[in-house]
């Protein structure tokens, strides 16, 4: 007679089962989202060659995404103190009128949460900056950036809106309805306008103060040497002259649907690329840097603005990208 199996034996059995199928599915997710990882540092790459061969062929690209909401009517957000960062800014969500955070709801004047905009890793690294006459005109002629497209606060009909990138004509599902955040809008999709680049306009910057952002400038070639100890914090004077004597500030534009580098068979992108890591809530495009660049002095001091390379929704280098797969 077989000595059959007692209730321990069948408990160990069946917690090994369990941890057995916990690691399969654990080694699956990762392996998952390496690929993914994979496929945007690919993208990654193929974006910051696209834009330089674009840049060499065109000289122009026009109607990037900005990160910055469009104020109201679709106007421009206007900064206080031109040419410099705001490390101060503190942008709230009810005021419509900071970084991009998803569509909001009219009706209850509140977030979407399945619209958050910008990734956490990305609001990390960003702080506002606001551009002056010469920089705006730098910006226009030697960039040809004219507009941008910014996201409007609201995606839904009423007093605020606008129509959506992807419902150009009736601004509807074509059943009379109008697309809007409580229908689960993704931040790709939400209403856009066009913003002309005027003076004093606000857009985004890589925040020199961040440790993080300090890593980005210096791997878009800046050496903003970290002189501080551990727990110490940097003095806002000093950072700010260090970023003008080391190449300018980097600002920061997403590359979207509308840009004028897409469709364009010369050295362009057939379509804007989006990284699918991220959870498809937030905001997925690559994002592009440029570094507003001094050149000369007195009377004939000028901007230069120049393209400085690509980082991904997340706001990771591609140099950071490829350390984080090998560590997937």
């Amino acid at each position: 007679m077989k000595k059959a199996f007692t209730l321990i034996e069948l408990l160990m059995v069946v917690a090994l089962i369990a941890i057995v199928s916990t690691l399969a599915v654990m080694k699956v997710g990762g392996m998952r989202e390496a690929a993914a990882r994979k496929v945007s540092l690919a993208s990654q790459r193929s974006v910051e060659r696209a834009v330089e061969t674009f840049l060499t062929n065109q000289g122009r690209l026009n109607r990037l995404d900005s990160l910055i909401y469009a104020g109201e009517g679709g106007a421009p957000v206007l900064g206080t103190t031109p040419g410099d960062f705001d490390f101060t800014a503190a942008f709230s969500l009810e005021g419509h009128d900071g970084f991009y955070m998803g569509p909001f709801d009219a009706a209850e004047d509140v977030r979407e949460e399945r619209n958050l905009g910008l990734t956490p890793g990305l609001q990390k690294v960003l702080c506002p900056y606001t551009l002056n006459a010469v920089q705006v005109t730098a910006l226009v002629n030697r960039l040809g950036l004219k507009y941008v497209m910014a996201h409007t606060a609201y995606a839904d009909a009423g007093d605020n809106e606008y129509p959506s990138m992807h419902y150009p004509n009736n601004r509807s599902y074509g059943d009379g309805t109008v697309p809007n955040a409580s229908d689960g809008l993704d931040p790709n999709s939400s209403a856009c306008v066009a913003t002309k680049v005027v003076t004093n306009m606000m857009v985004a910057a890589v925040n020199p103060m961040t440790d993080l952002g300090r890593t980005i400038y210096q791997a878009c070639g800046q050496e903003l040497m970290n002189t501080k100890g551990w727990g110490e914090s940097y003095n806002e004077t000093e950072v700010r002259a260090e970023v003008a004597a080391t190449g300018g500030p980097l600002i920061a534009f997403g590359l979207g649907d509308s840009a004028s580098i897409v469709g364009k068979a010369d050295g362009g992108l057939e379509s804007a690329p989006y990284a699918t890591y991220p959870l498809r809530k937030y905001y997925s495009r690559y994002i592009l840097l440029f570094r507003l660049k001094r050149a000369g002095a007195g009377s004939v001091m000028q901007t230069i603005p120049e393209f400085a390379g690509v980082i991904d929704p997340c706001g990771n280098t591609i140099r950071a990208a490829e350390s984080i797969i090998k560590t997937l």
